[in-house]
This record gives structure tokens, C-alpha cells and sequence, in this order.
């Protein structure tokens, strides 16, 4: 009997470390997007989980017009209204349905916000209209319970190229991923831990985006865009979800191109006849209203940059707040705590603007920025005095001998620097080792050349002059990329 008892207990505990085991291994193959990603879908779930529970107001649902778009900090900072951003990329509405019921599990939203540019064709060749991959990121963050169950049948029911094993056992899904592992496989728990923005997506670029664009005035009432099938028929879901729990719904449309006036009738027509708001930020009245520009606020033809998310967002904010009644909070650590944080993100928004090179030296001259340099060619036809001044303040002494290279690193206060007509390199790394980088400068006589590496991915622009990289310590990320060469060019 004795010997019975230590087999049973012996097999019941290999049974739990092979489950733990199994557990851990497939967390870590399979792909993650954390904060310092420029869509940070995994930050963005994970996090939401870590909201305290009914604490969260409004949510945000859709693709990346709506991650660019909506933005947490800015909402609660003007209206005291608590938020989060569940859209990630090419989020179909199968994933914000289900999303939305996972949802209710921890939180009693009175708003649900619908970006709605995915009811129409994205990818024709997709049964759920965006790839598998974004699917499955979405839907690999969600915890296991009947939600996802019943999820990942009905997305594979939809889509039979994908499996319901392969989202159990994602081992066999991602098996191929061992040799592309990085630091954020294995460092997922304290990665985790970087939700500050809510699920919001700082993009920072100016004027990348179509210069001539008018908002849409509305001539034709009977213009028509059909929209896609399965799309609609969980938007129905979406829309029955919200009045079941008395939850007040807007469907909207973010600013892009693409969009026209037979899929804003539609949208509108749905809109009307399930009794909910549709707030198309690309017809005029609410695109002057908002004060939106153009081509000051948008990242590119399809997403805002982080300042035209502050317009849209507080357009937003204030419908819900005049029209359905959201009530702001006097005061939530969760949104009050990560004010300081957005606030430097914001800043480092800005560094990537800047055409002066006086101001730029003086604003990545911070302990929060590692700087890479290297001359490719001669610098000498742009390095005046007062260049040299302003790259001395940060203790580089920028020689400028006619056809040498140059390269420097600042890391912190350490500052490592070489001048010279031979082929210069540099090797070093960041953040306690965790991060390499490389930089080489070759002059004229040693070959017009150079580069700036960092984890082995080409940053520099390679233009002649001077090149700069600015990695932020914090956010784990490149936050610009420029050639000084008499001017500032990205």
C-alpha cells in the first residue's frame, strides 16, 4: 500500500512540473510586444489585467487607427475620466467581441468606443480579414477561461487554417522561434510591468502624410459602401453585448485616407438603426470641431501622431462627458501615477521634430538618452564654430580635420570618442550589459562609411555628415534617427 501511495505521489508531481514546465515554455516562444514596441499589443493586455477591478470608465476597442488614437493620459488629465485602449493591431471585430466579454469579467464600463475601419476589406485573402498572427497575438494574451474557450472555437470555426491545439499548445504553434528568442522572451515578468500608457500608441512623425487631404462634406445621402459580412455580424454582437449590460456604445472613425462618404453613410445607417452615435472624425464637422490638422496630426495616411490623439481624444472625452453623462473621477492613482511618464514620452515625441541643431543637442543631453555618432565621408563642410560648441556642452569635442571619421557614444556622463583618417570602431552596451551596440565611422581615404548598430540592427541614416541615434534608456527604445549636415535630415 506504502509503495502505492509514493508511485501516486511521484506521478502527481512529475505531472505538475511537466505542466509548469510546459506552461513556461510556451509562454516564452511565443511572440510578445512589449512597451517599448511601437504597437505594444502584449503590454496592453497584460496590463489590463493589472487594472484595478471596476475602475475603468470607458473602453477603447478596434485596430491601430484606434491604439494611435485614444489616448488614456490625456482623458483622465482633462476630463478625470478613466479609460484603457484595447485596440491593437489589425484587430478585427471577432477579437474586440471578444475582448469586450472578457471585459466584463473584471470591469463595469457606462462607455464602449468602436473604431470601425475594420468592417471593410483589410486583407481579402483572410477568412477574419487581418492576418492570423495579429489574431493570435490578441487572443495568446487573454487569460484562459470560458471567454477565451469559447473564443478560439469560434475564431477557428471562422478560419480553418488555424487550430484549437495550436492556441493550447503554442510549443508546436511557435516551435521554429528558438533561435529568434531575445531579452523580452525571458524577461516577461518585470516587462509586464510597463502598461503606463493604457494601451495608447505614441507615434511621433510630422508631415509624412497626404498634404492635399480635405475632410469629407457629405453630398450624396445615397452613397453606399457594402461592408464585410462577418464583420458586421459581430458588430451586431458588439452592439447587443452593450445593451444587455446598459452600456452606452459610439462607433467611430479615426482620420485616414481610405475613407469616404459611401462608408460613412453606412456606418452612419447601421449607427441609426441600432440606436447608437457615429462620430467619423474624417466628415468635417466633427474634423473642424476637433481643430484637427491635417498635416500637423497625423503620423501618416492612416494613423495620428501623438498630438492629433490629443485632439481626437478630447473630442471624445467630452461626448461622453456632455452626451452620455461619463462622470470623471476627482482622483485615480492608476492615471494620476503614470502623468510623469507620459509626460516624458511626449518629450521624446518632440526630440524627433526638432530641426534646430542648437535645441537638439540641448534636449538628448539627458541621462534618459544614450547617443551614437558617426561622420560618414567628411564632415568637416558642415562642423562650424558654433556647432562645435553646441556638440562640446556634451562633452564632444568634435574634431572636424578635412575626409577624417568620427565616432562617439554618450552613455549617461561617459563619454567615448575617436577621430582619425583610419576605419574607427566602437563596441560597448547599455543598460547593465543588457543592450549592444556598435559604431563605425569611415572618413573619405577609409572608404565613405558608417554605422550605428544597436542589438545588430542598423539605425544610422548612412548619409555623409553626421549621424546621430538616440536610444532611450527608459522606454528600450530608438526615439530618432538624423544627419546633421548643416541641416537636419530624417
Amino acid at each position: 500500500m506504502r509503495k502505492r501511495v509514493s508511485f501516486a505521489i511521484r506521478v502527481v508531481l512529475f505531472s505538475l512540473i511537466a505542466c509548469f514546465v510546459i506552461t513556461i515554455v510556451n509562454y516564452v516562444i511565443t511572440p510578445k510586444k512589449y512597451f517599448e514596441d511601437l504597437w505594444p499589443t502584449t503590454s496592453t493586455y497584460k496590463g489590463f489585467y493589472k487594472m484595478d477591478k471596476d475602475t475603468v470608465d470607458v473602453i477603447f476597442l478596434g485596430s491601430s487607427h484606434a491604439a494611435a488614437a485614444f489616448n488614456p493620459q490625456v482623458i483622465y488629465d482633462k476630463y478625470g475620466i478613466t479609460s484603457y485602449n484595447l485596440a491593437c493591431e489589425q484587430q478585427n471585430l471577432v477579437v474586440s467581441y471578444y475582448w469586450l466579454k472578457e471585459t466584463l469579467r473584471y470591469q463595469k464600463p457606462s462607455a464602449v468606443v468602436v473604431e470601425t475601419n475594420m468592417l471593410y476589406t483589410f486583407d481579402p485573402t483572410e477568412p477574419l480579414n487581418t492576418s492570423e498572427s495579429f489574431t493570435r497575438m490578441a487572443m495568446d494574451a487573454m487569460k484562459w477561461s470560458d471567454v477565451k474557450w469559447e473564443a478560439i472555437h469560434d475564431i477557428c470555426r471562422l478560419d480553418p487554417k488555424q487550430t484549437v491545439n495550436s492556441y493550447i499548445f503554442r510549443n508546436v504553434r511557435f516551435h521554429n522561434r528558438w533561435m529568434e528568442l531575445s531579452e523580452n522572451d525571458f524577461e516577461f515578468l518585470s516587462l509586464e510591468n510597463h502598461y503606463e500608457l493604457k494601451g495608447f500608441s505614441a507615434l511621433s512623425k510630422r508631415g509624412d502624410s497626404t498634404p492635399d487631404y480635405e475632410p469629407i462634406l457629405i453630398s450624396n445621402y445615397e452613397a453606399y459602401a457594402e461592408p464585410e459580412s462577418v464583420m458586421v455580424n459581430y458588430l451586431d454582437k458588439i452592439v447587443e453585448l452593450c445593451k444587455d449590460n446598459e452600456i452606452n456604445l459610439v462607433l467611430t472613425k479615426t482620420p485616414s485616407t481610405g475613407w469616404d462618404e459611401n462608408r460613412h453613410n453606412a456606418v452612419q445607417e447601421y449607427a441609426s438603426e441600432n440606436g447608437v452615435e457615429f462620430c467619423d472624425f474624417n466628415e468635417y464637422i466633427a474634423y473642424t470641431d476637433s481643430d484637427f490638422n491635417w498635416a500637423k496630426d497625423m503620423n501618416d495616411d492612416w494613423h495620428t501622431n501623438i498630438w492629433g490623439a490629443k485632439r481626437v481624444s478630447k473630442y471624445i472625452a467630452k461626448l461622453l462627458q456632455e452626451d452620455y453623462g461619463v462622470e470623471g473621477e476627482v482622483y485615480d492613482h492608476q492615471w494620476a501615477d503614470t502623468r510623469e511618464y507620459y509626460e516624458q514620452v511626449v518629450e521624446d515625441c518632440k526630440i524627433a521634430n526638432i530641426k534646430d541643431i542648437d535645441e537638439y543637442l540641448e534636449k538628448i543631453d539627458k541621462p534618459r538618452y544614450t547617443v551614437l555618432v558617426a561622420a560618414k565621408n567628411d564632415m568637416s563642410f558642415c562642423v562650424t564654430d558654433a556647432v562645435k560648441k553646441a556638440f562640446s556642452k556634451m562633452g564632444f569635442m568634435l574634431p572636424s580635420k578635412e575626409y577624417d571619421g568620427y565616432c562617439a557614444v554618450k552613455n549617461e556622463e561617459d563619454v567615448n570618442e575617436d577621430a582619425g583618417m583610419e576605419p574607427l570602431h566602437f563596441v560597448g552596451s547599455v543598460r547593465d550589459k543588457m543592450v549592444d551596440y556598435s559604431v563605425t565611422s569611415k572618413g573619405y581615404y577609409a572608404g565613405s562609411d558608417c554605422s550605428i548598430k544597436i542589438d545588430d540592427v542598423e539605425y544610422a541614416k548612412k548619409w555623409d555628415g553626421i549621424n546621430i541615434v538616440v536610444y532611450c534608456n527608459d522606454t528600450r527604445k530608438v526615439i530618432d534617427s538624423v544627419v546633421y549636415d548643416g541641416g537636419m535630415n530624417r
